[in-house]
């Protein structure tokens, strides 16, 4: 039977099989006694964003903590291979938690709120976001979670973007119906990778000529019009497993 499986933030984990430790996050503590409704003496897997996974059996599952004990420990299913920071147009809140969780389970590194000329929406829960985000990577089996940033506007999301990352080379790529035809060899083999993904209704003109400016590639996937929450996703898809 498959493990039930959960993030534990901020915590130290034994490297040694057998180590014991105690979780206090009421969220998480909650989570296990009210929603699983497990109990001392079951186990679960616990990881922390190192790559790792610790299966643990429940020792004391009391009001405020847990206590777990390591019995093994294994690489997580998969890892990030590549570094990419998904610059993401605000849309419908719906829409874009749902752009968050797919792009967690494709392995974004970083997710960059942006605020367009026709976004709909203005403000996002990034609370909300980043725990989407978490029990994406838990059920997932990803080894890490993305880091959802503040939102930023266009314009200041390169300036933004270069001052995250040092000594890396950084590719930037817009999508939109007009770009030139997206290729697989278009892409590094290695370094870090922003795309670029506007809301409904697309770039305005100016956003397209700002990305030039930027030195931005502006690329497309075919000739049909995506929602953007299905470019997102299409993008993503290509970009990670070319």
């Amino acid at each position: 039977m498959r493990l039930h499986r959960f993030y534990v933030a901020g915590e130290t984990l034994s490297q040694n099989s057998g180590g014991v430790f105690e979780v206090a996050e009421k969220d998480l503590v909650d989570q296990l006694k009210k929603v699983f409704r497990l109990k001392s003496g079951d186990k679960i897997v616990v990881f922390n964003g190192d790559g790792r996974d610790h299966e643990c059996i429940i020792k004391e599952l009391i009001k405020d903590k847990a206590v777990l004990e390591i019995q093994k420990t294994y690489p997580s299913r998969f890892m990030p291979t590549k570094e990419i920071w998904l610059c993401a147009s605000i849309i419908k809140k719906d829409n874009f938690e749902w752009i968050a969780e797919k792009a967690t389970e494709l392995g974004v590194s970083h997710i960059v709120p942006i605020l367009s000329e026709r976004s709909e929406k203005k403000l996002l829960n990034e609370e909300r976001l980043q725990k989407i985000a978490v029990e994406a990577s838990e059920q997932s089996g990803r080894g890490n979670v993305p880091t959802i940033h503040p939102i930023k506007k266009l314009e200041e999301s390169f300036g933004y973007l270069k001052s995250q990352v040092s000594n890396t080379t950084f590719q930037m790529l817009a999508f939109h119906t007009e770009g030139e035809p997206m290729q697989g060899s278009a892409l590094l083999e290695e370094g870090r990778l922003a795309v670029f993904i506007g809301p409904e209704g697309g770039w305005s003109l100016s956003e397209v000529e700002l990305f030039h400016k930027e030195n931005v590639s502006v690329k497309c996937l075919g000739r049909q019009v995506l929602r953007a929450e299905t470019a997102a996703i299409a993008v993503l898809s290509k970009v990670v497993f070319e």
